[in-house]
């Protein structure tokens, strides 16, 4: 752990820092400036709707990081988790659509429980898209992705107990314009991306965007060859059916999006129409073992795996999303707005729990989910002093998700008998999820004594014939009815000229209802538990702009989990709302060149829920194990040294520990444990830069991203880390002078680092960890078109 003087004294290098850059900096052009124009170098005013109405992120009296459709195109970000890479303390692991974890500030969100509420809000367009098998989506035609750090109770509702993400789609406009977008990788990779905007009349126009990405995976998948231990024989998937063997390579890229969006404006009133698309036929995760290597291979997560799952093994999604808005100026101080949402998402996966060969556990499941609201608010701005809104809204989140295991019950028989033994008589617990003092060498040769009661003297697997190959458990439903309301508002005003004091409220509604049925050889058994929950959620701020450019804030604000209602054989249990209090100090300046913004922060949180996985019934069991501590400071800037070169970068230290003892005075498991997925230093450095070469223009692009070890379970088992590592990304693009033509050559993870993204999960509770590893260096070409 870093010494707290190192803290101390990190906390002032970052507040004063100059070199390290917010990510919406300068809308560069493809051609040489006018320079006749002194203005060229400054940095354009970001606006936010934080706040529900349109500001300067400069006004806005809380933590905020802001990319812009700039930096997003010039780095080509498509995906959710490439936003971590440089914001500062903000951690997405998008290993599969079906799954995404977000963290923010050392605090995961990544409960695959249907019934339980996520820590961190997901916004797109104004609507929650938290539930997590909505929430991973492709980012195309983005206008900004706002990030707040910290509780948002008045601004984002129920989920945002530690953050939100808010991502802004770009809107139609009067003129009309198109791009086109072509790609091609070093690992078959295939990309268009696509937009048009058309204006119908003086009043209405129209805007479609779309995104196709495949690519292979990058794992290589050695089942159903001759090289792998089970050949080409069929295999049983989840109904009980032989069907062939198929070795697909793992962890691969699978995106068709298209978005369509109408928007009418006439004086007084305006209407946003949407409607949206996205699949996804991804490859399978590449869980591999740890432990159990493939035939003729090794356990490092970086080489071939063998996984024999058939043509269950993968993702497949669909995710249909309709929305409405209604904005309505009553006067020039009052508007109201409208709106509604629904969004069906189904998804289905088949993944190799135990990352090898052996059946010792696969599993499948269907995610079938329908989300459904809208809302209401009064918006009042005195164009003076006095700002505030008042607001109403519903949510109704129906969710079903059936749950099956395969295993072959000779060798997972065995593998419960021997694994029992051996803890046994060593006092080691081999599940991930239980803390230990056992060295990661002594856990080794522990896995290494089960792994090896799992194969014959001559290396092949160990089996029965007078048992059958595969046995089907479940299914496991699971089922979830959410229905939460709730009411806002919120006053801002203007003590003086200097002087902003905002303060606000939501009162929270909910029922929450939970279905878990368990398939057993004496038929289904079903328990069923609901809960109704209320509570009142403030946030109180108060900033001063010391000059035109500066300003400081200080804020605070309660955030709450919902409580988790479980219903199994030992009745209903009902877990505690978890409660963080959070307090924010921060600085935000900008000049003309020059743009910077830092926070310390500190949380302080009673009931922290914990959730764990039933490695029988992979049932999602929530338990509330403490008080927990949190604080650290960040920092982003950006600087244009010149009309050609941008300087951008953030910095992020984090202090995130688990309490020693638990609310009762008892002492806590994971006591002095660092939170999962939470770094003590995270950080980037980008640099742009433009060359005029003739009539040509090249823009060259430099992104270097780091961040200190992480641990993948809040355990801190051995072995279950990522050791400190960066990356970096490298990009130039050529663009002749009035050509609608632009090339792009580029090369992701230049130096091919190796590095994992997540490790333990489903297997970690069996006793053998898995492992999944980040994307490898990856070479590309991409043509622009632009009308």
């Amino acid at each position: 752990m870093y010494p707290r003087s190192l803290l101390a004294s990190a906390v002032v290098c970052a507040l004063s820092a100059t070199t390290f850059a917010s990510a919406n900096a300068q809308e560069s052009s493809v051609v040489a400036p006018d320079t006749s124009d002194d203005t060229y170098d400054y940095i354009e005013e970001i606006t936010v709707t934080a706040q529900m109405r349109e500001q300067s992120v400069m006004d806005v009296p809380v933590t905020m990081d802001v990319i812009g459709s700039e930096f997003l195109e010039r780095t080509n970000i498509m995906e959710l988790d490439d936003l971590s890479r440089i914001l500062p303390n903000v951690q997405i692991q998008e290993q599969a659509v079906s799954l995404p974890s977000f963290n923010i500030r050392g605090v995961t969100d990544d409960v695959s429980s249907v019934s339980a509420t996520p820590r961190i809000s997901v916004y797109q367009d104004g609507f929650d898209i938290s539930k997590k098998t909505v929430s991973s989506v492709a980012l195309y035609d983005i206008a900004r992705v706002e990030v707040l750090k910290g509780p948002q109770p008045t601004l984002f509702g129920v989920a945002a107990a530690n953050g939100a993400i808010s991502i802004h789609s770009q809107l139609p406009t009067d003129t009309e314009e198109g791009k086109v977008q072509l790609g091609y990788n070093s690992e078959q990779g295939r990309e268009l991306d696509f937009m048009y905007n058309k204006p119908v009349n003086e009043n209405n126009s129209f805007r479609i965007a779309g995104l196709y990405r495949e690519m292979d995976g990058i794992v290589e998948n050695k089942a159903c060859s001759d090289e792998a231990f089970y050949g080409k024989a069929d295999v049983i998937d989840h109904l009980g059916n032989s069907v062939p063997c198929s070795g697909e390579d793992l962890q691969g890229v699978s995106v068709q999006a298209l978005r369509a969006t109408w928007k009418a404006d006439y004086d007084q009133l305006e209407i946003i129409a949407r409607a949206s698309m996205e699949y996804n036929d991804q490859p399978g995760i590449a869980f591999k073992s740890g432990s159990i290597a493939p035939k003729n291979g090794d356990t490092s997560p970086y080489t071939a795996a063998e996984f024999s799952m058939g043509s269950e093994l993968g993702i497949e999604r669909s995710l249909y999303a309709y929305d409405l808005t209604v904005n309505y100026d009553i006067n020039d101080t009052l508007r109201f707005h409208a709106d509604g949402f629904y969004k069906d998402v189904e998804v289905s996966e088949g993944f190799d729990a135990d990352g090898s060969a052996l059946r010792i556990q696969d599993a499948y499941f269907d995610n079938d989910a329908t989300l459904k609201g809208g809302s209401m608010r009064l918006v009042y701005n005195s164009g003076d002093r006095l700002t505030g809104f008042v607001g109403a809204s519903i949510m109704q989140d129906d969710s079903i998700l059936p749950y099956y295991i395969m295993v072959d019950p000779f060798v997972r028989g065995t593998f419960d008998a021997v694994k029992a033994q051996l803890e046994a008589s060593s006092d080691i617990p081999l599940n991930q999820n239980i803390a230990t003092d056992a060295t990661l060498e002594q856990i080794q040769a522990l896995r290494s004594q089960l792994v090896s009661a799992l194969f014959n003297a001559d290396g092949t697997p160990i089996s029965n014939p007078d048992l059958p190959s595969t046995v089907i458990q479940g299914p496991f439903v699971f089922e979830a009815e959410l229905d939460i309301k709730s009411y806002v508002a919120e006053l801002s005003y203007f003590v003086t000229d200097e002087l902003n004091v905002t303060a606000g409220m939501r009162y929270i509604d909910e029922t929450r209802f939970t279905r878990n049925t368990f398939a057993t050889a004496n038929g289904p058994f079903t328990f069923e538990g609901e809960g109704d929950f209320s509570d009142t959620l403030p946030r109180f701020a108060v900033s001063y702009d010391i000059q035109n450019n500066w300003n400081v804030y200080a804020s605070y604000a309660r955030g709450r989990r919902s409580p988790v209602v479980d219903a199994n054989a030992g009745g209903v249990n009902i877990t505690d709302a978890e409660i963080v209090d959070s307090v924010d100090v921060g600085v935000k300046y900008q000049s003309a060149n020059f743009m910077f913004t830092g926070a310390m922060f500190t949380y302080e949180y009673s009931n922290y829920q914990q959730s764990f996985t039933d490695p029988e019934t992979l049932q999602s069991i929530t338990v509330t194990v403490g008080d927990s501590s949190m604080s650290g400071i960040e920092g982003m800037a950006v600087y244009n040294y010149s009309d050609t070169l941008t300087l951008t970068g953030s910095l992020g230290f984090l202090d995130a520990e688990f309490a020693n003892d638990t609310a009762d005075g008892s002492p806590f498991e994971y006591g002095g444990n660092k939170f999962r997925l939470a770094p003590e230093v995270s950080g980037a450095f980008n640099i742009n830069k433009l060359f005029y070469v003739d009539a040509w223009t090249l823009d060259v692009n430099w992104l270097t991203s780091f961040q200190s070890t992480v641990f993948f379970e809040s355990s801190n088992y051995p072995g279950s880390s990522q050791d400190t590592y960066s990356l970096t990304d490298v990009s130039i693009k050529l663009n002749k002078n009035d050509s609608q033509f632009a090339y792009e050559l580029y090369v992701n993870n230049s130096f091919d680092k190796e590095y994992l993204i997540d490790a333990g999960n489903t297997g970690g509770g069996l006793g053998i960890p898995t492992n999944v590893r980040g994307m490898p260096r990856i070479a590309g070409v991409r043509v622009y078109y632009e009308f």
